[in-house]
């Protein structure tokens, strides 16, 4: 097993991420009977789901960089995680765009059904849902999440591959790896109900 590791560490990255998250969401949920879900049942378990999901990346990305690198690695890893590598406006940049794109889509397909406004715009409390996503996306998405992806994976693939086939590489495995909480809250996540829009 520590041989198949040492010789193939993405793809033991990859299957780790994959049983933790995906693992833990089905133990979670009752089985895979239950894929998708309720809408009662994915309002009661979505956030557990959230912990799990990003529980795959986060252990994952630590495990392998002290197994395949030992204290140094780990060394290493902490070292990217709080290197600036670029200017305050260039991270408010990529912070910025996603959030910004899709409320302008929102925007665009609430001129067709109001069901697409976004949550910010029929909220009550716009300032806890900012907080809250902002929060969310800093500890899920940025720490939790970019441990692995980043922490990990890329520099794993740049030895082998270009830039660009690294990011096909993780976007493909990256966008397979979200459909198991997608799907499973699929009747929780659309239209009005949807904490998300």
């Amino acid at each position: 097993m520590k041989n198949f590791i040492r010789r193939y560490p993405v793809l033991s990255y990859y299957l780790l991420v994959f049983t933790i998250s995906w693992g833990g969401i089905i133990i979670l949920i009752g089985g895979p009977g239950n894929i998708p879900g309720t809408k009662e049942q994915a309002e009661k378990l979505f956030f557990s789901a959230l912990i799990i999901m990003f529980a795959g990346p986060f252990v994952s990305g630590i495990f392998m960089n002290f197994f395949i690198d030992g204290k140094e690695g780990l060394r290493r890893l902490l070292s990217r995680l709080l290197r600036w590598r670029v200017g305050a406006r260039w991270y408010a940049l990529a912070v910025l765009t996603g959030p910004l794109l899709v409320a302008i889509v929102l925007f665009g397909l609430s001129l067709f059904n109001q069901e697409f406004l976004p949550g910010i715009v029929i909220t009550k409390d716009a300032l806890g849902l900012i907080i809250f996503g902002v929060g969310w996306g800093l500890i899920g998405g940025g720490l939790l999440e970019e441990t692995g992806w980043t922490g990990f994976v890329v520099p794993q693939l740049r030895k082998r591959y270009s830039i660009l086939s690294t990011g096909f590489i993780v976007g493909i495995l990256w966008g397979i790896w979200h459909f198991m909480i997608a799907f499973w809250a699929s009747n929780y996540m659309r239209g009005a109900d949807s904490f998300i829009c």
